[in-house]
């Protein structure tokens, strides 16, 4: 559909400007674009794009998955806070902010499993299977931190490789230095598959230890 619309957009012969209505900043703006322009940002969706967006989406799903269970299981297993690690003590704003101490409770632990996700994934992956008393595939964890390398690389250096993708991505690393990185059907397939298979895992053997 993105293609056939593409096509039919580019190939008009109108050179007028219409009116968009576009997001921004929590509004809606008015933005004036040629047929030709929309329809090439189709056929760019169309390419490539689309798969670019929901690798980027289906990423942060997982990192919230994984995030939550970890909070779901310290919330009844408070001593497994010292697994997470990170800041010692509650900071004060938030001592203050919360009279009940479950309250309090809760939202350091939420803290602390916010703070965890922003470091390297295999160090947040290993602390997870620790925290949920679990197994986690090597080559599971592997593709995941290579998909999660891919989608950083994505948002801030425009798909082109470079060493800190290399670096990130480790032993599945794909391309060279300056190669624009190859977002295709079948690679888009196999980060659904891998994240199915992780998140999958991670469910199947959480529920079986706590259940």
């Amino acid at each position: 559909m993105l293609k056939e619309k593409g096509d039919a957009l580019v190939a008009s012969k109108s050179k007028r400007k219409r009116e968009y209505p576009v997001p921004k900043k929590g509004d809606t703006v008015i933005s004036e674009r040629r047929d030709e322009d929309v329809g090439a940002l189709f056929l760019a969706q169309h390419g490539r794009g689309i798969f670019d967006t929901h690798i980027i989406s289906i990423i942060s799903r997982i990192e919230a998955f994984i995030q939550d269970c970890i909070f779901e299981v310290v919330k009844q297993y408070p001593e497994k806070l010292s697994v997470i690690g990170g800041k010692s003590g509650i900071p004060l704003d938030l001592y203050l902010q919360h009279e009940d101490r479950d309250d309090l409770l809760e939202a350091y632990i939420a803290l602390r499993c916010q703070d965890l996700m922003f470091g390297k994934p295999s160090e947040y992956l290993a602390k997870a299977a620790e925290v949920l008393s679990i197994q986690l595939k090597p080559d599971l964890i592997a593709s995941y931190v290579e998909a999660k390398a891919s989608r950083d690389l994505l948002i801030h250096n425009g798909g082109l490789i470079n060493q800190l993708y290399l670096d990130k991505a480790g032993r599945k690393a794909r391309g060279k230095i300056n190669d624009e990185l190859d977002i295709d059907e079948e690679y888009f397939a196999e980060v659904i598959m891998n994240a199915n298979m992780l998140s999958g895992g991670i469910q199947r053997e959480t529920e079986k230890k706590y259940r």
